[in-house]
């Protein structure tokens, strides 16, 4: 059950070149699938009185262009299937006229905010979405840490990071890693791809590493990982881009 709705992209959506910032894009995302979980009955609201919170888990992006400010562009996402823990979540931008700006697909998990761990996916709820029970899991790129990186930032976690799973939200992650990117890089490239996993919480006060290789083939990839301050993989992320 595919939801949609409108959107027109604001100038605080946007970076210095015009162009939807990563984290503006991810919270556009969240914006819209909570949209459609809330008038479900399994929105934020509804899943914390029951101690429950929705958890990303991996992202894959497929960005042929980013929106500036004033475009008016529709935003997408459906419940694309699910397994015994997972959830799997399609999401789209596209343009008025309905051009795919970028494509998204993710895997999710329902998490016991109070344990701390994650709980089987509600069966009932994936029915009601028209979530179809796959058999077999949906293949993500297989990320891992790499052994050394060239270029290595601290940063803390403050309250604005957090989000109402008492973590840091997923959007924010973005931003560590575009921070590690020079200036003139950003503007004369754009991302093309994204592949991101989620390995564990950042919680607030916590200091982390962000962590970035650059490496220029065919292709020029950038290669990130957080960790925490005695080496702990938090996430690991490889972002694709084309010069403009």
């Amino acid at each position: 059950m595919k939801y949609t709705e409108e959107y027109q992209i604001e100038f605080k959506d946007c970076d210095e070149n015009r162009r939807l910032k990563l984290p503006a894009l991810v919270d556009l995302m969240m914006q819209v699938s909570e949209h459609q979980l809330s008038q479900g009955g399994a929105g934020t609201d509804d899943l914390v009185k029951r101690g429950l919170g929705w958890v990303v888990t991996q992202y894959h992006f497929e960005i042929s262009d980013l929106p500036k400010p004033g475009d008016q562009v529709i935003l997408s996402t459906e419940a694309s299937g699910y397994n015994r823990f997972f959830e799997y979540r399609d999401f789209g931008v596209s343009t008025a006229d309905g051009k795919p700006l970028v494509t998204v697909k993710s895997q999710w998990v329902m998490l016991d905010l109070k344990k701390r761990h994650m709980v089987p996916a509600d069966t009932k709820m994936m029915e009601d979405w028209g979530a179809l029970l796959l058999k077999k899991m949906p293949r993500f790129p297989r990320l891992r840490a790499r052994d050394n990186y060239e270029h290595i930032r601290p940063y803390r976690a403050r309250y604005d990071d957090l989000d109402t799973n008492h973590h840091v939200t997923n959007s924010h992650y973005f931003s560590w890693f575009v921070d590690m990117l020079d200036r003139n890089f950003l503007k004369e490239h754009i991302v093309t791809a994204i592949d991101i996993k989620f390995d564990k919480e950042v919680h607030y006060g916590e200091s982390i590493n962000s962590c970035m290789d650059l490496v220029q083939d065919d292709i020029v990839t950038t290669y990130h990982v957080i960790e925490a301050e005695d080496g702990t993989v938090k996430a690991v992320c490889e972002l694709s881009w084309r010069k403009i």
